[in-house]
């Protein structure tokens, strides 16, 4: 009569150490917690902006030479006038044209006077337009070509709301696809950023780049207050005011003159 009895218990005490056996190797495998209650590590955040930022593949050596991006604010604002030429008074994107398109003319003369250095210079207009991107080419990142770009300027019209940050992230993209080793960033806005990434946020994740790769940051405040751009200051960008034509050539004069063709610490009286 015990036998049976026997066998149940010899079965139960198998199933027993086989669950042991199955929970030690479950436990086996399990990683280690570290300290007891303490939770796992927690990935760290990307930045969404440096990642837009990063380069799409490894990095390779800089070529010495200049490369220029000048972006114009073409939101609804820039239609309203302050004093042209003159003291007379002319539409802000008509303003912002002559000036550009004299600044391209600078970047020409000096190519043409150092014909052993490499120059680059784009332009792009930002704006929010339905179904066309935040930043669009003007004149693409190339040999400076004043009289090529004058149509293309031209058709520079102020419409939409103010995406700056955003304008900023491509460019430097464009920027950096140049494989220059001097890089510059010069943005003409009326207006403070109300679409997409701010130009504070855009100006820090620039600063962390590594030096190699990092873009001097000119900022015009042009019939604004620079304060307005406090953030973009603060990051280590330059930001300068205009309140007419006259301010706006001045200040394009001293940016081109003093830093991105040259090298020049005062800065511009007003």
């Amino acid at each position: 009569m015990q036998r049976p009895r026997r066998r149940r218990v010899a079965l139960w005490i198998a199933v027993a150490i086989l669950a042991a056996a199955w929970l030690n190797r479950r436990l086996e495998r399990r990683p280690d917690p570290g300290p007891t209650g303490a939770r796992p590590a927690a990935r760290p955040a990307v930045n969404p902006i440096e990642a837009l930022l990063a380069p799409s593949g490894p990095a390779s050596p800089r070529q010495e030479g200049i490369a220029a991006a000048i972006l114009v604010d073409a939101s609804g604002s820039m239609a309203d006038s302050v004093a042209g030429e003159g003291a007379a008074p002319a539409t802000k994107i008509a303003i912002a044209r002559r000036t550009v398109s004299t600044a391209l003319g600078r970047f020409e003369a000096f190519a043409r006077e150092h014909p052993d250095r490499t120059v680059r210079v784009g332009v792009y207009e930002f704006s929010s337009r339905e179904g066309r991107p935040p930043c669009r080419v003007v004149v693409p990142l190339g040999a400076p070509d004043r009289a090529a770009a004058e149509k293309a300027l031209a058709r520079i019209v102020p419409k939409g709301g103010t995406p700056i940050g955003d304008a900023m992230i491509q460019a430097k993209r464009d920027l950096d696809a140049t494989g220059l080793s001097r890089l510059h960033l010069l943005v003409v806005t009326d207006g403070e950023n109300n679409r997409g990434y701010t130009p504070g946020s855009v100006a820090s994740a620039l600063a962390r780049q590594p030096e190699a790769m990092r873009a001097s940051l000119y900022f015009v405040a042009f019939d604004i207050a620079a304060e307005r751009f406090k953030a973009v200051r603060e990051a280590g960008g330059l930001v300068l005011a205009a309140a007419s034509e006259a301010d706006l050539n001045q200040t394009f004069d001293y940016l081109l003159t003093g830093k991105i063709l040259a090298e020049q610490p005062a800065v511009p009286e007003r």
